[in-house]
C-alpha cells in the first residue's frame, strides 16, 4: 500500500510522539501520510529524538512546529500547554517507541512532555516499537509490554527484518503507510454502520380496522 485513499483520518487529532531511535528519520513522511489522510497532527519529540529528525521538516509537513520541552515559557502563557495538549488528542501515536520509552510508560513517569501527555490523556494510545532485536526480546520489555497491553495499550509491530545495527529480528519500526492503514483500519472498524433502512420509503398507519360483513356492517377492533 503505497497511497492512503480519501481521507480515512479525516478529523482525527493526533499527537505524533518521536523518541530517539534511528528509525525517527521515518516520521516526517509519517506526519505527512497522516495529515494526507486527513489528520491534524501535532509532533512532540524528546530530547534524543531531536538528534535524529530535525524540527523544520516536521513543522513543514503538519503545519505547526513540534514541541519538545515540557516548561515551555511560550506554550504555558495562555494555561497550562502540555495539559491542553492531553486533552487536545484523539490519539497518540508513538513512533519510534524505544525500550527506553516503553519503560517509562510502564512506570508511569512524568518527566518529560511526551511522557506528562501520555498520562494525563485518556486518548487511545498507539504504539510502534523500534529497537535491536535483543532488547526487544528482553524479560524486561517484554514485562513493560504486556503491562501497557493490559492498560489498553494498540501495538504497531515491531516488524521483522533487517536492523541498522547488522542484526535481524523483531524490532524494526513499521513504514510509515503500514502505521497509518493500521489507524485508518481501526477508524474504520469504529464507525458505525449505515442504517439498514437507509433509503427506503415506508407507509406507516395508525387506526382501528374495519372488515365489511355487508354494505351496511363491519367489524372492528380498537387500534
Amino acid at each position: 500500500m503505497d497511497t492512503v485513499v480519501g481521507a480515512p483520518l479525516q478529523g482525527q487529532r493526533i499527537v505524533l510522539g518521536i523518541c530517539g531511535g534511528v528509525a525517527a528519520y521515518k516520521t516526517p513522511e509519517l506526519a505527512r501520510r497522516l495529515t494526507q489522510a486527513g489528520a491534524t497532527v501535532r509532533v512532540i519529540c524528546t530530547a534524543a529524538a531531536t538528534e535524529f529528525v530535525g524540527a523544520m521538516s516536521l513543522q513543514a509537513v503538519t503545519g505547526t512546529a513540534p514541541r519538545s520541552a515540557l516548561f515551555d515559557a511560550q506554550a504555558e502563557a495562555t494555561g497550562m500547554g502540555h495539559i491542553e495538549l492531553a486533552k487536545w488528542a484523539q490519539r497518540i501515536v508513538i513512533a519510534p517507541a524505544t525500550a527506553h520509552c516503553l519503560a517509562r510508560l510502564a512506570q508511569g513517569f512524568a518527566d518529560d512532555l511526551l511522557s506528562t501527555v501520555c498520562l494525563a490523556s485518556t486518548a487511545p494510545l498507539w504504539i510502534a516499537p523500534a529497537m535491536n532485536q535483543a532488547m526487544w526480546a528482553h524479560a524486561a520489555t517484554q514485562a513493560n509490554v504486556e503491562t501497557l497491553r493490559q492498560r489498553g495499550a494498540h501495538w504497531l509491530g515491531p516488524a521483522v527484518g533487517e536492523q541498522a545495527c547488522g542484526d535481524v529480528g523483531a524490532g524494526r519500526m513499521l513504514e510509515p503507510h503500514d502505521i497509518v492503514a493500521a489507524l485508518a483500519a481501526a477508524q474504520q472498524a469504529r464507525a458505525p454502520a449505515p442504517p439498514r433502512l437507509l433509503g427506503v420509503a415506508v407507509t406507516v398507519t395508525a387506526g382501528p380496522t374495519q372488515e365489511a360483513i355487508d354494505p351496511v356492517r363491519y367489524l372492528s377492533n380498537h387500534s
